[in-house]
């Protein structure tokens, strides 16, 4: 008797056709077994990914794969006992699983892909790496219309792009946006000694960008030199960094 061997369904796969049902007293001659390929999609892209991605295994060993594998399990049960029309719904079932599973994964690895994406929006991305954003922006764009129409495979491809275009991104620099003007006598504080700090712009030469961030709240604003205590300055951001909240004396910052 020609036997029949099943193939475990794998994550990311696409099933041949299942057989027919057949006669109960003997195994179909012409089934096709059920075979786990690539879909054309996913194949495509995995050839042409500049790196190679894999999914963690708590998402690929799901419980929807579990189940997957214990149907097939019985589907090769049920052949080698005969009962083929039980073998062949098993089977049907496990595929079904397999979908799930990788619809399961594909949501999952979304999620990821989204909450990074979120993250390097939070320190700057679109300013301190544009390039890398953009690639990253593109790849989850065709992430989002691939599992729109259900290719799960290929949005699982797609979105592994999106965090591998993310992947190197580093936390900004977070440093005070506000500073109040101390009194000259006890400080020399000025727009040119305020830009020579470190955790400023650790450079005196920048003293205009704090006047071009302020000149229309100075008493004379043809004066830069003219400051006076308890005025409060906006130091803005020139390289990405992050800057926000109060300066606090005796606080620790890092330079700029």
């Amino acid at each position: 008797m020609k036997k029949l061997f099943f193939v475990m369904p794998v994550v990311f796969l696409c099933v041949a056709p299942l057989f027919a049902s057949p006669a109960p007293d003997e195994p179909p001659s012409d089934a096709a077994p059920v075979e786990t390929a690539l879909s054309a999609g996913a194949a495509a892209k995995a050839e042409t990914a500049p790196f190679a991605f894999t999914t963690p295994s708590d998402l690929r060993n799901n419980q929807y794969y579990l189940e997957s594998v214990r149907l097939n399990a019985l589907a090769q049960e049920m052949y080698d006992e005969g009962d083929y029309d039980a073998s062949t719904e098993y089977a049907r079932e496990a595929l079904k699983y397999a979908e799930l599973s990788d619809k399961y994964v594909a949501e999952h690895t979304m999620i990821n892909a989204e909450a990074k994406l979120k993250w390097a929006e939070s320190i700057q991305a679109p300013v301190r790496y544009p390039d890398k954003y953009s690639q990253a922006q593109a790849y989850w764009e065709e992430a989002s219309g691939e599992y729109a129409a259900e290719q799960w495979g290929a949005a699982v491809v797609a979105a592994h792009q999106t965090l591998e275009a993310l992947s190197g991104f580093e936390e900004a620099v977070r440093l005070p946006g506000i500073y109040t003007v101390r009194d000259w006598a006890a400080t020399k504080d000025c727009l040119w000694n305020i830009a020579a700090m470190p955790w400023a712009y650790n450079d005196p030469f920048q003293w205009t960008i704090i006047y071009e961030a302020n000149k229309s709240i100075l008493p004379r604003p043809d004066e830069p030199d003219l400051v006076y205590p308890g005025l409060v300055l906006t130091l803005p951001s020139v390289k990405g960094e992050i800057r926000e909240g109060m300066w606090l004396e005796g606080a620790e910052y890092p330079d700029f």
